[in-house]
């Protein structure tokens, strides 16, 4: 479904809020807002570590949680954003984004449902032009569910997991927001992210560790399925929101986006290649669960949008540490 309301590019210079932008993918956005001469407004709740402790001065903040329903109003109010970008979901400590959908239902469905909810009739309140947000390709359920792969946007939505859940159900609520509202809202539903400061443990952190064993050397050991995956690096996310932002054409309210597709295998590969003498030990092991490979031919072909990363520059930035941010420990979501 396309979005219904008229747009225009989000020109530098005018104010966006992100929420969650003290997050591993939400502080990316932030950077990347920053370093395009946009006006970035933080809100997210306090943060056991700083992800953007060297741009303090150039962003102002509102602390809290999307769930109090009023400090939202009162904060799109107060700002008077042009457009929003939100990359909040619920993260109970250090587990990850599935693993706390499952741990607490009540407050997964609380933040990625409710506050969701109540952040887009505070963003129709307050007149912003466009919003963006982080859905996740976990909507999609197992593979196993789909007799071909890639699959695209029209491909059925079956999520196995209370996280994609919630994710299927907030796209459900944008559309109708959509429709109802006449507002430019696009969701972005990501694959696997990597990159620096990712802070919670799961799948994406063991294969961080691995892309990160190269900065050690000796021998690392990595117990993981060989199945092909789909991965992206954060701040090629960072750079879809951009592309959303300053889109000259309708947009749908949902893609697919991704930055490339790769084994474990092929990232043993890659890193034993950029880094001689490294030896991985790699003990293949059967999936949890596998989601389906998806097509993002759909964004690309609507925005231009191109990633920056591939497995071989992937590699390379998290063997120097990810550039200018180090993976942290923290209590928000990404």
């Amino acid at each position: 479904m396309t979005s219904q309301a008229a747009i225009s590019p989000i020109a530098p210079g005018a104010s966006v809020v992100v929420i969650g932008g003290r997050g591993f993918v939400g502080s990316h956005v932030v950077r990347a807002l920053i370093a395009n001469g946009y006006q970035a407004h933080v809100f997210g709740p306090a943060m056991a570590a700083d992800l953007l402790a060297d741009k303090t001065s150039q962003f102002a903040e509102t602390v809290g949680g999307l769930e109090d329903r009023d400090l939202v109003r009162d904060m799109l109010a107060t700002v008077k954003p042009v457009a929003v970008v939100s990359c909040a979901a619920f993260g109970a400590g250090d587990q990850g984004l599935m693993r706390s959908g499952e741990s607490d239902a009540d407050m997964a469905f609380a933040i990625n449902i409710d506050g969701f909810r109540h952040l887009i009739a505070a963003a129709v309140e307050a007149n912003v032009k466009r919003l963006i947000w982080t859905s996740s390709t976990v909507v999609y359920g197992p593979a196993s569910d789909y007799a071909a792969e890639p699959v695209d946007e029209d491909a059925p939505k079956r999520p196995r997991t209370v996280y994609g859940l919630t994710k299927h159900i907030a796209e459900e609520v944008a559309g109708f927001a959509a429709l109802r509202h006449d507002l430019s809202i696009t969701g972005l539903r990501l694959p696997l992210i990597l990159g620096p400061g990712l802070w919670y443990k799961g799948a994406a952190a063991a294969l961080a560790e691995l892309l990160q064993a190269g900065s050690r050397g000796g021998t690392h050991h990595i117990a993981f399925h060989d199945r092909p995956i789909d991965l992206m690096h954060v701040s090629d996310v960072a750079t879809a929101c951009l592309a959303v932002l300053t889109a000259r054409r309708p947009l749908a309210t949902v893609y697919n986006i991704n930055g490339f597709t790769a084994s474990v295998r092929d990232m043993v590969a890659a890193v034993e290649k950029a880094t001689p003498g490294l030896e991985v030990a790699l003990d293949v092991t059967e999936p949890a669960m596998l989601f389906p490979l998806i097509s993002d031919a759909r964004f690309r072909h609507d925005t231009g949008f191109t990633p920056a990363f591939d497995l071989p520059g992937l590699v390379a930035d998290m063997a120097k540490g990810g550039g200018a941010v180090a993976a942290s420990s923290s209590r928000e979501a990404p």
